[in-house]
């Protein structure tokens, strides 16, 4: 008995050790992060475990996209293009997962984003000053 508790701290460190070296794995090999003008982003989110980590990174983003189709089911790729209100483009990207982070200045923008050639436009995006805004686009 005594010798089984002498185990568990050895193996709850090495546990953990293996727990922070996915999540630094995750984030290196899988999400997204970039700077464009500027214009701080994050994208990623396949998976359950990779949503957690990248809804940690990006909680102080002014702009949080979701895409997905109508079925519900999540889509990456996306290539997204976000422009201010002098219809100026100040970020392109392609996504690496169903959520994109951006860290906007307050403001009025517009985006267009595409997946396998089918286009939306997303006009009188009003980011605030002190707050963050989710949109979740739908094909």
């Amino acid at each position: 008995m005594r010798r089984s508790k002498g185990l568990w701290v050895p193996i709850s460190g090495i546990l953990v050790t293996f727990f922070l070296l996915s999540i630094s794995l995750a984030e290196g090999e899988f999400i997204k992060k970039g700077r464009e003008g500027g214009i701080a982003f994050l994208s990623g989110g396949v998976g359950l475990s990779e949503r957690e980590i990248l809804k940690e990174m990006g909680r102080f983003y002014s702009l949080k996209l979701i895409f997905s189709n109508k079925k519900g089911e999540y889509l990456s790729n996306v290539n997204v293009e976000v422009f201010d209100h002098m219809n100026k483009n100040i970020l392109t990207t392609v996504t690496n997962g169903p959520w994109l982070y951006i860290d906007l200045p307050s403001g009025t923008y517009h985006l267009e984003a595409s997946v396998r050639g089918d286009r939306k436009r997303i006009s009188g995006i009003s980011v605030p000053e002190r707050d963050s805004k989710v949109i979740s686009v739908l094909w």
